[in-house]
């Protein structure tokens, strides 16, 4: 049924995010969204371990993901702007995680049912450039666009085979379910409704994401004489430790840069979905810095679910939509082909 293989792209602006599925099995790669041009380099093993994480765009090269930040010293992760998908870099993501999937042994990528992600309030606008743009990196895929908080509906929404999940369908006397969701990346968080099985146009919109919490950390430290990079600030919100003469805990730093944010984004989902909330089955939280609002949510409304793996839930629900996509194709086959049977 799953001949093409099939996969779940979600280019994040802090790290990339790829579920594929190809002969019953899946697999992931994640890496940091970091691109700098390709350096020449001497050393052999040097050499070796950066091919892997090199790729070529309109004819130059470019590192990606730790052999960018290693080799070429980037110190920043791409793409804080809305149309960052316009540049080579985008390209060198794509082509990225295409290779890396290639290395684990998944076939069939250069004719793979593709998904990838725009964030809410941009999907009208970007929906068919984006699809424009990843087929540039892969000219032979199929490319689908949805928005980021439709791909962490849909993992929740479907089950491993593309098909939904009955029990978040329907309660127990038939009525249809609804849902909201906030999606919370690097660059934006993003914010669906699903009402009663309908999606809710109004309700889909963006605001501030966790990077401003890494640049809110970056000036704390930076108070306290501690000269930490955007990349290191990040992956500080997540460890609660930075590397500064040895490893130090800054767990108490990290709390004081979330409160900065987590008061934006409160006041944007309190705009979007107060009205809402009381009403839906559940508020479903995704995205990598889902676990930095989580406990602030929870206070406010009790029925907020933390999906599993939230970093990787947009991937894996745009994974389950290419599977329930191909499913569609292959019945809509059987039933033309049974036509001229009895024709």
């Amino acid at each position: 049924m799953y001949e093409q293989t099939i996969i779940g792209l979600d280019i994040g602006r802090s790290a990339v995010k790829a579920v594929a599925f190809a002969n019953g099995q899946e697999a992931q790669v994640t890496f940091p969204s970091l691109v700098c041009h390709a350096i020449q380099l001497t050393d052999e093993n040097s050499i070796r371990a950066a091919e892997p994480e090199t790729v070529i765009v309109e004819g130059r090269k470019y590192f990606t993901g730790d052999t960018a930040r290693l080799q070429g010293g980037a110190t920043s992760s791409i793409g804080l702007s809305n149309d960052w998908t316009e540049t080579p870099e985008y390209q060198a993501l794509v082509l990225s995680a295409i290779k890396r999937l290639s290395r684990i042994g998944v076939p069939g990528l250069d004719t793979a049912y593709i998904v990838v992600g725009t964030p809410a309030a941009l999907y009208g606008q970007q929906r068919d450039r984006l699809e424009e743009l990843t087929r540039k990196a892969a000219p032979n895929a199929d490319v689908k666009a949805l928005s980021q908080p439709m791909g962490a509906f849909l993992s929740f929404f479907l089950n491993q085979k593309g098909l939904p999940v009955s029990e978040h369908l329907t309660d127990e006397v038939g009525r249809r379910k609804s849902w909201a969701v906030i999606e919370v990346g690097h660059f934006t968080t993003d914010f669906l409704l699903m009402k009663e099985g309908v999606h809710i146009d109004r309700k889909s919109d963006s605001c501030e994401g966790i990077f401003m919490a890494a640049e809110q950390l970056g000036r704390i430290l930076s108070a306290k004489g501690i000269d930490a990079s955007p990349v290191a600030c990040e992956e500080a919100l997540r460890t609660k430790k930075i590397r500064h003469f040895g490893v130090r805990d800054i767990a108490a730093e990290v709390a004081e840069a979330a409160e900065f944010v987590v008061a934006k984004i409160m006041t944007k989902t309190n705009a979007l979905l107060a009205a809402e909330a009381a009403t839906v089955d559940g508020v479903l939280l995704a995205g990598g810095g889902a676990p930095i609002i989580h406990e602030s949510l929870l206070k406010q409304w009790p029925h907020v679910m933390l999906l599993p793996e939230p970093r990787m839930a947009v991937a894996e629900g745009f994974c389950r939509f290419g599977k329930g996509q191909l499913r569609k194709r292959a019945a809509a086959i059987t039933a033309k082909h049974m036509e001229a049977v009895n024709a």
